[in-house]
């Protein structure tokens, strides 16, 4: 008998454990895919800022190529 009592006490506090263990995780976990959300967010932002630069300097040459020609006439 108690044997069987010692034996459920430690099932017991293994099962507690467990839930402990498993409630921290969960509170780390989600932090942490926001973080990784977050970080994908800035190279897609930064990949398109770049895009957009490069798209910006195309159209400064090319308006000053026209006012270049327009001085001319």
């Amino acid at each position: 008998m108690i044997e069987k009592s010692k034996k459920d006490a430690l099932r017991s506090a293994v099962h507690v454990s467990e839930k402990l263990v498993d409630t921290e995780n969960g509170g780390v976990q989600e932090p942490f895919l926001n973080e990784k959300r977050i970080e994908l967010e800035i190279k897609a932002l930064a990949t398109m800022i770049t895009r957009y630069a490069k798209q910006t300097d195309q159209w400064l040459a090319a308006s000053h190529s026209i006012n270049s020609v327009l001085k001319l006439l």
